[in-house]
């Protein structure tokens, strides 16, 4: 009648005779080490990579799993061959290597059908791996899949394979698994295949081998490349040297571009490659670089691909290095970072000796804007010693850094941080520029001079700039002031004169226009280039003096509220509601303004006079407590 596969026993393989030659009765099965089982499994992956091992493991099992089921079909009387099926699984357990147990069992082996799912219970496979290998992220027990897929295969004749699901091997529970055919997995098990494919481990060695050549060959390229761009730093190469080290090492085009997309270096002999180089025709795709990402790409009608990374500092950006390469391939992106990391260094340490000499310059930027008495002859030589010129046409920027009303009063620490910000906001814009700013940073302004082709080149306008600097630093408590550009080195002293002033009374009015430029001042403008400017201060004062020196006297605000009262078109209850007073305390105010002045304020001549002479010590600086907003 036959037997049933759980009837199955060791009598069934094992005979008690001694015989020279004889194997578990003749089947041709032999019983092995568990543990040098595992040492196998370790050597194996040590030699081959985990990838490679588990195809080995898989087609050993695979070919296991259809040996036995041949010999058991032809040794063994079974009632059915669905009975045979199932003996696979009892052999599993009769050889120690795992107890399985079923849990969905669906196979019509008529119709080809077949899908199963259950655990294995104490794989001998994944208490090996953990012994000698420690956990893995995936499952591990490749013999005991490759033996299920190829003994079930060969009973069913056609193609099934198993995939285990959780493992113990990769720290999960238990271990359990799913089989079915490959028409029935689908694409699910695309993946898989790949791995019960037949192969020539000769061959396959062979390709090794000379994979591992090519790896000494590229850690050789990647060290040596190293060495020479450490050299070409350390020499002063800087970045053209960078660009024709990388380039004769990767034997590519290389170009190296700035955050603003500027040309700083390049190496390559093929005409005009440049231009399709640059990564201003993957500007949408920069907005994600970050890090140690990189960006590959091509055109369309070209035959290279490209490969680009950004150099970073500080995790801003600060240029992009592009190279020409052949295929994707992480040789090249290693390398490419490593080119990067010496890139920023450069630029770090340029940025640091810039810094150092900005201070240097920053003495000599005292004298130029705040000396009216300087020789400009010896000014102009001094600079020039620095390297900077000071014959180009420059326009002269004025930051002034105020308190907000709703905060309490800024410490030094905090003026500290938003000169920073501001300085280096505007050392990065112009970093590559051939004048690069001045900067003269005190406790609640900023001084600085910047070469007006800089500017040009970047923005619509001075005011343009001024605005972007705001914006993109997010300052609301902060005025800049810019001139017209500079003909001369005496106009530098004359040009922050009159931006200053600009900026002082725009503060004093309280404009929203946080960018001012001095030429806004329109007419006023001549008061600071007067021949005798004395004379104006003398005008000013002369008009105004009974109510100055009653001021002095008294400790009284009537200058202050003459300039209030002006600034609100003599407007009694605005300027009232304005400087929170009552409407009686303005008309004594306004009374006795009149009565020190001897002057009529209903009447437009005098009015005229007033504004005049308030204007005027306002841009002399002689009523500075006026311009405290």
């Amino acid at each position: 009648m036959g037997i049933k596969a759980h009837e199955l026993s060791l009598s069934h393989l094992i005979t008690t005779e001694e015989k020279s030659g004889m194997k578990l009765k003749d089947l041709q099965l032999t019983f092995t080490s568990t543990d040098a089982w595992g040492l196998l499994r370790k050597d194996l992956t040590n030699a081959l990579g985990i990838s490679r091992a588990k195809r080995f493991l898989l087609r050993y099992g695979w070919n296991c799993g259809v040996h036995e089921a041949r010999i058991l079909k032809e040794a063994i009387d079974w009632k059915d061959d669905i009975e045979w099926l199932i003996a696979g699984s009892k052999v599993h357990h009769l050889t120690g290597r795992v107890l399985s147990y079923p849990k969905n069992f669906q196979v019509d082996m008529e119709r080809g059908q077949f899908n199963v799912s259950g655990y294995w219970i104490d794989s001998y496979e994944a208490n090996q791996h953990l012994t000698y290998s420690g956990k893995h992220h995936e499952p591990v027990c490749y013999f005991l899949i490759g033996y299920a897929s190829g003994y079930t295969s060969e009973c069913m004749g056609k193609k099934v394979i198993f995939k285990e699901i959780n493992c113990k091997g990769k720290g999960d529970d238990h271990c359990s698994y799913i089989g079915k055919t490959v028409e029935e997995w689908g694409e699910e098990i695309s993946e898989e295949l790949f791995f019960f494919e037949d192969t020539d481990m000769a061959k396959e060695l062979d390709q090794m081998y000379k994979r591992i050549e090519q790896q000494k060959e590229r850690l050789k390229i990647g060290y040596t490349l190293s060495q020479k761009l450490t050299q070409d730093m350390l020499l002063g190469k800087g970045l053209p040297g960078f660009a024709e080290t990388i380039g004769k090492s990767l034997h590519c085009p290389v170009l190296i571009e700035g955050k603003h997309f500027e040309k700083l270096a390049e190496h390559g002999e093929i005409p005009g490659i440049h231009k399709y180089m640059s990564v201003t025709n993957i500007k949408e795709k920069l907005k994600d670089l970050a890090g140690n990402s990189f960006v590959e790409w091509s055109h369309k009608d070209k035959t290279f691909k490209l490969l680009t990374t950004p150099i970073l500092i500080e995790s801003k950006i600060f240029g992009y290095i592009t190279i020409v390469i052949d295929e994707s391939d992480d040789f090249y992106k290693d390398l490419l970072e490593r080119a990067a990391i010496i890139s920023a260094l450069h630029m770090q340490n340029e940025r640091v000796a810039i810094e150092t000499e900005q201070r240097l310059k920053g003495e000599l930027l005292e004298q130029l804007l705040n000396n009216k008495e300087i020789n400009r002859k010896e000014i102009y030589d001094r600079f020039s010693y620095l390297d900077y010129n000071l014959s180009t046409e420059h326009y002269v920027m004025y930051v002034v850094i105020q308190e907000k009303a709703s905060a309490k009063e800024i410490d030094d620490y905090e003026y500290l941080k938003i000169r920073n910000k501001i300085s280096e906001y505007i050392y990065q814009e112009f970093l590559y520029e051939d004048n690069q700013p001045l900067l003269l940073p005190k406790l609640n302004c900023i001084q600085a001079i910047i070469a007006k082709n800089s500017i040009d080149k970047r923005y619509k306008s001075p005011k343009h700039f001024g605005e972007q600097l705001i914006k993109k630093l997010g300052l609301s408590n902060v005025y800049i002031g810019l001139s017209d550009q500079t003909k001369d080195v005496s106009d530098f002293y004359k040009k922050f004169q009159e931006v200053k002033r600009a900026v002082e009374l725009a503060i004093w009015k309280k404009t929203d226009n946080k960018v001012v430029l001095a030429n806004e001042l329109g007419h006023l403008t001549l008061f600071l280039s007067a021949r005798d400017p004395e004379e104006l201060e003398a005008f000013a004062s002369e008009n105004l003096k009974t109510l100055i020196e009653y001021d002095e006297r008294r400790n009284a605000e009537l200058l202050h509220t003459l300039m209030q009262y002006s600034q609100n078109e003599f407007n009694l209850h605005k300027t009232a509601r304005e400087m929170c007073i009552s409407i009686s305390g303005m008309r004594y105010r306004v009374q006795k303004i009149e009565e020190l002045l001897e002057i009529d304020l209903s009447d437009s001549n005098s009015r005229f006079q007033v504004q005049l002479s308030l204007q005027i010590l306002l841009l002399l600086g002689n009523v500075d407590d006026l311009t405290i907003a």
